[in-house]
């Protein structure tokens, strides 16, 4: 678009490279606020825009005046929508999530439970595939228990007081949701290695042990469960409409927060190992040579020939 249609991009927030040209409205919230009084000058480009469009990232959500920041911004594409005329099917608002799984987990109803965890000491912690070092022993009491159930062996395994080694995403047949809400299933390329299992196996049998098993015996009736739950989650490779923009527009508008001063910038402007980003990749030697010839030259990394 940005090559063929002149789109017109504005960005709030810190100045990256984003591969192609952009007007950097600037970093402070506020700005959001004024565009969406029809203050900014930005607010006209969006009225008489054919196809307006607004996109946010989840992280600025999660501030702690993210419902003001999600107002803002809901309002925003509210009045681009009806100021610009355009079509009732055009997804003026969008949200790019940065973790994988979290538009399942968000489908799922899942709510976040880190400073919860901070704030309530736990006596047992069930690490599930958790391994972007959110809490750390610290952020215990010493007598939490901490069962680590995953692959790889990664962050949440060292500290862990048991581990239920789990299948990686090529070892089990799973469902899995993108970005854009569509749900997509895989199928087992390779066998788990060891002792390791899929996971809701695994989840099952720790389920028996304590006295409350799970009514689950095989992957159908585990799904007919998600479909009970969110039934876009077995409508595979179908992308579910979005509904209720105006309604959550006027939600947005009750919560009664103020936007902070602070600036919009995200948590991570680099990546320190580009290459080394997850459990899997962090194991791997050929990632790792990757990463050595990137800090030290491909000449690092040369293996000498048999020839």
């Amino acid at each position: 678009s940005w090559l063929h249609n002149d789109l017109q991009v504005a960005l709030v927030g810190s100045p990256v490279n984003l591969t192609y040209t952009y007007e950097h409205l600037g970093e402070s919230p506020q700005i959001l606020q004024d565009i969406a009084s029809g203050k900014h000058a930005f607010s006209k480009v969006l009225d008489h825009a054919k196809k307006p469009m607004v996109v946010v990232g989840s992280t600025a959500l999660q501030r702690s005046d993210g419902a003001a920041i999600h107002a803002a911004v809901s309002t925003i594409a509210q009045n681009a929508r009806t100021k610009s005329g355009a079509a009732a099917d055009w997804k003026v608002m969008n949200i790019l999530h940065r973790v994988a799984s979290q538009v399942a987990a968000l489908d799922l109803g899942f709510k976040p439970g880190v400073e919860a965890i901070r704030k309530s000491p736990p006596k047992v912690l069930y690490l599930l595939g958790a391994d972007s070092g959110c809490i750390t022993r610290q952020d215990l009491p010493k007598d939490c228990f901490i069962i680590y159930q995953g692959h790889h062996g990664d962050v949440g395994a060292p500290m862990a007081d048991v581990i239920l080694p789990g299948a990686a995403y090529t070892e089990k047949a799973a469902t899995y949701v993108n970005t854009e809400g569509r749900a997509q299933q895989t199928r087992v390329a390779v066998t788990p290695p060891g002792m390791a299992r899929e996971d809701w196996k695994i989840i099952r049998a720790v389920s028996e042990l304590a006295g409350l098993t799970l009514p689950y015996e095989n992957l159908d009736q585990i799904r007919k469960r998600l479909e009970e739950v969110s039934p876009n989650l077995v409508r595979y490779d179908d992308v579910e409409e979005a509904n209720y923009f105006i309604q959550a527009n006027e939600l947005a508008k009750l919560a009664k927060q103020q936007l902070l001063a602070d600036p919009l910038v995200p948590p991570q402007l680099t990546i320190k190992d580009f290459y080394m980003t997850d459990s899997i990749s962090r194991a791997s030697q050929t990632m790792a040579k990757c990463v050595k010839a990137v800090v030290e030259g491909a000449h690092a990394v040369e293996e000498p020939s048999i020839c």
